[in-house]
């Protein structure tokens, strides 16, 4: 019997030194091929690059080895769906340094963003860092991306339920396609009355926690429906990135922090 609880003891010991020191600082890019006929036939193989959750804490070799994964993805976009900041967190000039430098470095020809509830509390400075870097911001609003030629997909950016979405959807160039970028991956429920094509998010941090066959263990406000990588929500493709940070505790098991990469093909 001690023999058992012995074992059991340092079982779990293991368990938790993997996911407090190994799994946190293991890193993993997840691609996915989006195959939607709506796309247009010169967007065929445009490849997307999405992070999200950098929940920035001070630790700038982090940043580094992230900013060499996504360079060497080569994106033609860049997308980062918040929670750049941790609002639990109180951030000097040098950390806003930091982040700009980081950001700054990301190559990609477009970059596009929206924030998140761990941005609100430092949203000046969020913004401030994003033009810097050469981020759009999309709060709120849409733009028509063009690639190749005169056929555009729309991007929008959604940030709260304040607006009046159909505006979003408004444009006077016509377009089939639609590519949603939101925090988090519940708003897709105030969504269903809409035509969009794919959403992508984060928040959810993959439930911190992944039990095999089940999927994330923890679930967060915002993310208490949508948690996994990927969903199929009526005609909706969603999918949701891991992040990179930490917000509860410093602990992943079996649920790396990710990058996620996109290519287009109808």
């Amino acid at each position: 019997m001690k023999r058992i609880i012995f074992i059991l003891i340092l079982l779990l010991t293991l368990i938790f030194l993997y996911g407090r020191f190994i799994e946190t600082e293991s890193f993993k890019v997840k691609e996915y091929t989006i195959h939607n006929e709506s796309i247009p036939d010169s967007f065929k193989e445009l490849k997307i690059v999405h992070f999200s959750d950098i929940l920035y804490k001070q630790d700038t070799k982090k940043l580094d080895k992230i900013k060499k994964e996504i360079n060497d993805l080569s994106a033609d976009i860049l997308i980062f769906t918040g929670d750049l900041f941790d609002s639990d967190y109180t951030y000097s000039d040098e950390d806003y340094n930091n982040l700009k430098d980081f950001l700054s470095n990301l190559n990609a020809d477009y970059k596009y963003t929206v924030y998140g509830e761990n941005d609100e509390k430092n949203l000046d400075k969020f913004k401030d860092i994003m033009y810097d870097s050469n981020f759009k911001l999309l709060d709120n609003s849409s733009t028509l991306f063009f690639y190749k030629d005169v056929t555009p997909i729309k991007i929008i950016g959604y940030t709260n339920s304040s607006v009046d979405f159909n505006t979003l959807l408004e444009s006077d160039v016509p377009y089939n396609y639609t590519l949603l970028i939101t925090h988090k991956p519940d708003n897709i429920e105030l969504l269903s009355n809409y035509n969009i094509d794919t959403v992508i998010s984060g928040h959810s941090l993959g439930g911190i926690i992944n039990i095999p066959y089940y999927g994330g263990l923890i679930k967060m406000d915002g993310s208490n429906t949508y948690v996994n990588d990927y969903y199929k929500v009526n005609n909706t493709d969603l999918y949701i990135s891991n992040g990179i940070g930490y917000k509860l505790f410093e602990f992943r098991l079996f649920n790396a922090p990710s990058i996620n990469v996109y290519r287009f093909d109808n």
